[in-house]
C-alpha cells in the first residue's frame, strides 16, 4: 500500500492535522492545517512529501489558523480547497471573534469542493461527501484505499460536532452522519479534527447522539 497517513496534535485546541502522502509519487495532502505547525513540517522535510493540496473539512479558524504560515514554507504552491457554503466563515474569521482570539482570514481558497468530487494523489482517489451540520460547508474526504475517511467536526468518538455556532443544525448534522457517514463500509476508520480515530461500526452501535443507542 502506498498511501500513508500521518497525523499531528496542533495548537491549543488540539487539533489533529492530517498529511495523506502518496510514497510512490511523492505527493502529499494535507487536512485542516491548525496552529504550530512545527512537527507537520518537519514530517513534510523528513519525508520530502511534495504537498499538492491542502485541503478543508470547514472553515473554522481553529482549522486553517496555519495555513497563511505554511503557504510561505512550502516549495511549490499547492491547491486549496474549501466548499464554497463555508467561504462566508472564512472571510469573516471563521468564527474567531467569538472567541476573542485575533486572527486574520488566509488568501482564498482557488479550488472549491462539491459533493462527489473526486480528487487524485498519485494513482489513487479521494471522494469528498457534502455534511452540513457543524457548519454549511462541512465535508468529510473518503479515502478507500486505506479505509478511511477524514470527517472534521461532523462526529467523534461517541460525540458529535457543536451545532449552536453560526450555520449550525443539530438537523442537518444528523442527517449528514446517518446518509454520508453510516453509509460507508461498516470497518471505514473515522479521523475527527480534534481526539481519538474512531470508526463507522463503533459510531452506530454506541454513538449517544445519532448511533442505535440515540433511538
Amino acid at each position: 500500500m502506498s498511501l500513508k497517513l500521518h497525523l499531528q496534535i496542533s495548537g491549543p485546541l488540539e487539533n489533529n492535522v492530517i498529511i495523506l502522502q502518496d510514497e510512490t509519487s511523492g505527493e502529499g495532502i494535507l487536512f485542516d492545517p491548525s496552529f504550530d505547525l512545527h512537527d507537520t513540517l518537519e514530517i513534510i522535510d523528513t519525508e520530502k512529501i511534495t504537498i499538492t493540496s491542502i485541503l478543508f473539512t470547514h472553515g473554522h479558524f481553529d482549522h486553517f489558523a496555519g495555513l497563511t504560515y505554511l503557504l510561505t514554507r512550502l516549495d511549490s504552491a499547492p491547491r486549496v480547497g474549501l466548499h464554497p457554503s463555508d467561504l462566508p466563515l472564512w472571510r469573516q474569521g471563521g468564527g474567531a471573534s467569538q472567541f476573542r482570539i485575533p486572527i486574520e482570514p488566509p488568501a482564498e481558497p482557488n479550488l472549491l469542493l462539491e459533493h462527489g468530487q473526486r480528487l487524485r494523489i498519485g494513482i489513487h482517489t479521494l471522494e469528498v461527501r457534502h455534511t452540513p451540520g457543524h457548519s454549511p460547508g462541512s465535508v468529510i474526504f473518503y479515502i478507500p484505499a486505506i479505509q478511511t475517511a477524514i470527517v472534521g467536526d461532523l462526529i467523534f468518538y461517541r460525540g458529535v460536532g457543536r451545532t449552536d455556532l453560526d450555520g449550525g443544525s443539530f438537523e442537518s448534522l444528523r442527517h449528514s452522519i446517518e446518509t454520508q457517514v453510516f453509509t460507508l463500509p461498516a470497518d471505514t476508520i473515522l479521523v475527527p479534527g480534534h481526539g481519538r480515530n474512531t470508526s463507522v461500526t463503533e459510531e452506530m452501535r454506541y454513538n449517544p447522539y445519532v448511533g442505535a443507542s440515540a433511538d
